[in-house]
C-alpha cells in the first residue's frame, strides 16, 4: 500500500505539479490510517506486535517524507511533516503500548478467573461427599456427581426442580432438613437423616449452611452429605468385636465351671445305665439324660471353638487336592445321613493354588455345605466352586444350594452368634464361617440363588506364601478344634438356615 501511494504521488507530480500538494497530504493521511489499521490488526491477531509496530512507525515516517517530496513540497514543509509524523507516531506508540498492557492484563485476569472456576468445579466434582444447593424457593440449582451417586438420580432429574418434588417416596427427611435453612432457619451441623431408596434404608450425615450474597443476604442453602452405611457397619463390627471379647472371657469360665462337672455327671450316668436294668419310662428318662448331656457338651465345644479360634496360618496348597479331599468328606457325610444330594465341585482354573489356612478353610466349607444340606433336607443339588479373581489377587469360595432360600426376618441376623431357628442348633456355625473369613482379611456374603436356593460367597485376598505345603489341605495342619470340626461336622454346623 505504501509503495502504491508513493507511485501515485510521483506520477501526479510529473503530470501536474501544481495540483499535487493536496494529493501528497491526502496520501500522508491514508498512509497514517493504514499504518494504524495494520498495527491494530497485528495486536488483535496476536502477532508479534512489539517488533512489528516500531518497524511500521519507521516506515510511516519515511513514507510521509517520500510522499511530501514527490508532491512538490518545499524542504520546510517536508521537515514540518516529518516532525509532525514523528510526534504522531510517538503519541500512537504510547497509546498502543498502554492498550497492549491493558489487554494483556485483561487476558491474564480472564485466565485467572477461568482457572479459579476450573479448580472450584474440579473440587466440587471430585469430593466424595454429595453437594446440593437450592435457592429460597427450594429449587435445586447445583449438584455434584457424588450427590447423584448417593441419591441414585441423574443431575438432569434434579436441576431446576423443587427439592420437595424430587425427594418424594422415602427422602422426605432430606427436604425437612435442608429447606428450612434456605428459608432462614439456623444452619445444621452434623445432622443425620434416614433415606429410603429402592427399598434400602440409607443413613445420611449432612451439614447445611446458608447461601448468601456479599452483603450477607440469604439466597438459599448449600448441603454437604455423606452416606454413613459403611461407617454404621464398621461401628457394628466394633460392637461385635467387643461382644466377642466378652464371649472369649466367658468361655474360659464356662470351660472350667461346667465342662469338668458335666463330664463327671455323664460318666456317672453311663455307669448307672450299665448297672441298672431300667424299663419303660425309666429307660426313656435315662436315654434323655444321656442325649441332653451330649447336647450340652456339643454346645460347650462349639462355644470354645468359636471364642478360642487359633491364629490363621496361611499356606499354599494345590486346589485339585483340596477339591478331591473335601468332596470325599462331603459325600461321606451325605451317605451317613442317608441323603440324596447331587454334589458338583470344581475349581477355576484347574491348576490354581489355594492360599489359606487349610484347617480353617476345611472347617468353613463343611459348615456351609452341611448347613446347605440341612436346608434341603438332604435332597437336592449342591454346587461348590473355588476360583481365582481379579488377576490372581483374590480367591472366592461359592456354595450354592437349591433349597427354599432364606426368610427375610432372619437374613439381617444371619451371622449373629447364638441366633438360630433350628431346634438343635447352637447358632454358631455361620458365625464361625464369618470369623474365619475375617481372619483371612476377607468377608462372606449371602444372596438368593437364581432359580431358588441360597448362595454363600466367601472372598479373601491372596498373600505371598513362599512354598507349597506338603500336607493335604484337610490333613495334619489342623489344630484340635479343627480336627473335631472335620471328624464331627454336624456339631459345628448346626446353624440358622431355614429347614
Amino acid at each position: 500500500m505504501l509503495v502504491v501511494l508513493s507511485l501515485i504521488a510521483a506520477v501526479a507530480y510529473q503530470l501536474a505539479p501544481e495540483y499535487t500538494s493536496g494529493t501528497g497530504m491526502i496520501g500522508t493521511l491514508v498512509v497514517l490510517g493504514t499504518s494504524i489499521g495494520l498495527a491494530w490488526m497485528a495486536e488483535s491477531g496476536r502477532w508479534n506486535s512489539r517488533a512489528l509496530i516500531p518497524i511500521q512507525m519507521i516506515i510511516d515516517v519515511l513514507a510521509v517524507g517520500l510522499i511530501a517530496f514527490f508532491s512538490g513540497q518545499t524542504p520546510g514543509v517536508i521537515a514540518l511533516l516529518l516532525v509532525s509524523a514523528v510526534l504522531v507516531q510517538a503519541v500512537s506508540w504510547n497509546f498502543f503500548r498502554r492498550a497492549m498492557v491493558m489487554q494483556k492484563q485483561d487476558a491474564l485476569n480472564h485466565l485467572r478467573v477461568q482457572k479459579a472456576r476450573w479448580e472450584v468445579r474440579n473440587i466440587i466434582d471430585n469430593i466424595r461427599s454429595g453437594l446440593l444447593t437450592i435457592d429460597r424457593q427450594g429449587v435445586v440449582i447445583r449438584v455434584n456427581p457424588a450427590c447423584c451417586r448417593i441419591l441414585e438420580m441423574e443431575d438432569r432429574d434434579m436441576l431446576g426442580r423443587k427439592l420437595i418434588d424430587i425427594c418424594r417416596g422415602g427422602m422426605e427427611q432430606l427436604t425437612e432438613t435442608i429447606l428450612p435453612v434456605a428459608e432462614g432457619a439456623p444452619a445444621v451441623d452434623r445432622g443425620e437423616v434416614q433415606l429410603k431408596r429402592m427399598g434400602r434404608e440409607m443413613p445420611i450425615g449432612l451439614n447445611v449452611n446458608h447461601l448468601t450474597t456479599p452483603n450477607g443476604k440469604i439466597i438459599g442453602a448449600i448441603s454437604l452429605f455423606t452416606d454413613l452405611t459403611r461407617e454404621k457397619e464398621m461401628g457394628e463390627r466394633v460392637r461385635q468385636s467387643d461382644r466377642l471379647a466378652a464371649i472369649g472371657e466367658l468361655a474360659a469360665s464356662i470351660a472350667h465351671e461346667i465342662r469338668n462337672p458335666l463330664a463327671s455327671i455323664r460318666g456317672s450316668v453311663e455307669m448307672l445305665s450299665d448297672d441298672l436294668e431300667l424299663e419303660g419310662d425309666q429307660a426313656e428318662l435315662m436315654a434323655l439324660v444321656l442325649k441332653e448331656s451330649a447336647r450340652v457338651n456339643t454346645i460347650i465345644n462349639d462355644f470354645l471353638a468359636y471364642s478360642r479360634m487359633r491364629a490363621t496360618t496361611r499356606r499354599r496348597f494345590k486346589g485339585q487336592e483340596f477339591r478331591d479331599e473335601i468332596s470325599l468328606q462331603i459325600r461321606q457325610h451325605i451317605t451317613a445321613k442317608g441323603g440324596q444330594v447331587g454334589l458338583h465341585c470344581d475349581i477355576q482354573p484347574e491348576d490354581m493354588d489355594v492360599v489359606a489356612d487349610p484347617g480353617q478353610l476345611t472347617q468353613m466349607v463343611l459348615n456351609l455345605v452341611i448347613n446347605a444340606c440341612e436346608a434341603m433336607n438332604y435332597k437336592g443339588e449342591l454346587r461348590l466352586r473355588l476360583r481365582l479373581l481379579a488377576a490372581g489377587t483374590s480367591q472366592e469360595l461359592v456354595v450354592t444350594d437349591n433349597g427354599p432360600g432364606l426368610d427375610d426376618d432372619i437374613r439381617h441376623e444371619l451371622f449373629t452368634p447364638f441366633v438360630t431357628n433350628k431346634e438343635k442348633g447352637t447358632g454358631l456355625g455361620l458365625s464361625i464361617v464369618q470369623r474365619i473369613a475375617n481372619a483371612h482379611g476377607g468377608d462372606v456374603r449371602v444372596q438368593d440363588a437364581p432359580g431358588g436356593g441360597t448362595t454363600f460367597r466367601v472372598r479373601w485376598p491372596v498373600v505371598h506364601v513362599p512354598e507349597l505345603a506338603r500336607e493335604p489341605a484337610s490333613g495334619n495342619s489342623q489344630d484340635q478344634e479343627s480336627v473335631t470340626a472335620v471328624e464331627s461336622p454336624g456339631r459345628v454346623s448346626e446353624e440358622l438356615m431355614p429347614a
